[in-house]
Parts: C-alpha cells; sequence; structure tokens
C-alpha cells in the first residue's frame, strides 16, 4: 500500500463512479479497478461496494478512506516543507481574512520587520487558507472560526469583534442603532462557504425576529461589500474594526440595535506544527510576546 492506493481510494469514495474517478485521476478505469482490488486484498477487507447505482463505502471504507485524507495530506505538506527547505525558502507565507489587516496584521509586520524575517501576505477566505496550510503552501493563517480544523492544527483566539451596519450614508439621519430590520430587505453577504457558522448565526438573528433577509448580493472581499453599499445596492453587517479602520465614502455604519443578541465576528491565528527554529515559529515567539498596543 502506497499514497498512490491512497489517491485511487478517496477519488473513488469522492466519485461513488470508477469511471468518473479514473477521469479525475487521469488514468484508465481498468488500472484504477486493479489498484482498489489490490488495495482491499492487502487490507483484507472490502472498502467499496459496486452496484448499478454506483460505488459507495463500506463502514470499514468509512473509517479508511477519513485517515487516508490526512495520510495524503500530510505527505503533500511535508513534500512542500521539504522543498521550501532545500531551496532555502526563507519567506514566512501568512494568509489573512479581511479582518486581520487593521487588527494583528500591523504588528505582526513590525515584528518581522524588526527579527529580519522576511514574509509574504496572501488574503483569503478562511476554508482557502485551511486548505493551503494542510498543503504546505501556507505557514501561518489569520482565520474567522468557528471551522472544521484539520488534525493536529494550533488554534490561538485574538479577538471576537461586534457585527456592525453597513449601510448607504443617504439611507440614515443620525447616529442611532439600526434595527437589522432595516437591512433585510436587501442584504449583501459574505458567500457561506467562507464561513458557515457566522453566516448561519446571521441569518438566525434574522429569523428569530420574524425576519427573511432577500439577499440582493454575494461578496467575498470586503472592499467589495462596501463598494456595493456605497453604490446603494444594499446593506451589509460587516466587523466593529472595519467602521473604524476603513471608512468608505457614501457609506455609513451604525451600531445593531439587536447588538447583544447578534453574533460576534471572531479571529485567530492558526498553524499546523513549525520547525522549531525555523523563521515561522520565531516571528509567532516574538509576536506573541510583544506587548499589547505596541505596535
Amino acid at each position: 500500500m502506497d499514497l498512490h492506493h491512497l489517491r485511487h481510494a478517496i477519488a473513488l469514495a469522492d466519485e461513488r463512479n470508477f469511471s468518473r474517478a479514473a477521469a479525475r485521476l487521469g488514468m484508465a478505469q481498468a488500472p484504477l479497478s486493479q489498484s482498489i482490488q489490490r488495495l482491499e486484498n492487502s487490507l483484507g477487507v472490502r472498502l467499496f461496494e459496486r452496484g448499478r447505482g454506483g460505488t459507495r463505502l463500506t463502514a470499514a471504507g468509512e473509517a479508511f478512506v477519513g485517515e487516508a485524507r490526512v495520510a495524503v495530506a500530510a505527505a503533500d505538506r511535508a513534500k512542500n516543507l521539504a522543498r521550501a527547505a532545500a531551496e532555502r525558502r526563507a519567506v514566512v507565507r501568512i494568509g489573512l481574512v479581511s479582518l486581520a489587516l487593521w487588527g494583528p496584521i500591523p504588528s505582526l509586520l513590525k515584528t518581522a520587520n524588526e527579527a529580519g524575517i522576511a514574509i509574504h501576505l496572501v488574503e483569503l477566505g478562511t476554508d482557502d487558507q485551511l486548505a493551503l496550510l494542510a498543503k504546505g503552501e501556507l505557514d501561518v493563517a489569520l482565520v474567522s472560526p468557528p471551522f472544521a480544523a484539520p488534525p493536529r492544527l494550533r488554534t490561538f483566539e485574538l479577538a471576537a469583534e461586534e457585527l456592525m451596519a453597513a449601510l448607504p450614508a443617504g439611507d440614515v439621519d443620525d447616529d442611532k442603532p439600526i434595527g437589522i430590520a432595516q437591512l433585510a430587505r436587501r442584504l449583501i453577504l459574505f458567500p457561506r462557504s467562507q464561513g458557515p457558522v457566522l453566516y448561519d448565526a446571521i441569518l438566525a438573528l434574522f429569523h428569530s425576529r420574524g425576519l427573511s433577509p432577500s439577499l440582493v448580493h454575494e461578496a467575498s472581499r470586503m472592499p467589495t461589500i462596501l463598494t456595493l453599499v456605497a453604490a446603494g445596492l444594499g446593506a451589509a453587517l460587516v466587523p466593529a474594526g472595519v467602521s473604524r479602520h476603513m471608512p468608505v465614502p457614501g457609506v455609513a455604519f451604525r451600531r445593531l440595535a439587536e447588538a447583544r443578541a447578534a453574533p460576534k465576528w471572531p479571529l485567530a491565528l492558526v498553524h499546523l506544527p513549525l520547525p522549531s527554529k525555523g523563521d515561522a515559529a520565531e516571528l509567532i515567539r516574538r509576536w506573541r510576546r510583544r506587548p499589547p498596543g505596541i505596535g
């Protein structure tokens, strides 16, 4: 049994069809069938039930494929880390969600500069960052929990921002808190895939007030969301940090009348085990020792 067998089993489990799995793997169907048969023979158990309706995992298959995914992800990460070390690439690769731009990133940049550590920033959604961490293509990620954590992930919770309303400036004429009913008829929200728990909690807030929000636009990046609001195309819920640090002409930020019941917008720093003498681990150590409010 080797990694090829694991990849073959994962593809078949996902596609539930030998033909589609073979196409995904870029191989013919017969060699894939033989590979699965050899794997089952080596394990002494059946991993798949074959039938006219397709292929499905047995109980043994469910157990095996779950661990196979972990093993393949770890192998891919090990390969990428080894190649990076061989190339002596001394750049710490950091992923971040928009909220991190005004929270930890400035102090993290100053810490890296003081330590002479080169960094590369990539702005991505939480799920995309976790996938790159698993592959070894990111060293550190600043993400919005909760999420399905991969094995061995280390998490440091940093903040939980209050939700604020972002509305077209012409829609408000005072500084009073805004009820979510004013947002319900034309809501702009991030895609659910970027944070399913927070997304569902936001919708649940509307539903708890007997409201069914009309989702007029979805946007992945905060600047895009605020541009849509400024154009008068809808209203959004944003973390308080955005209202403090990202003023946009034509956008008014207001507290929610339902602030106590509203979910928080969380932020966390996460990483998989890092080489203790590497730049990424050193950067995190120095940054966590930095006094609050400095940089």
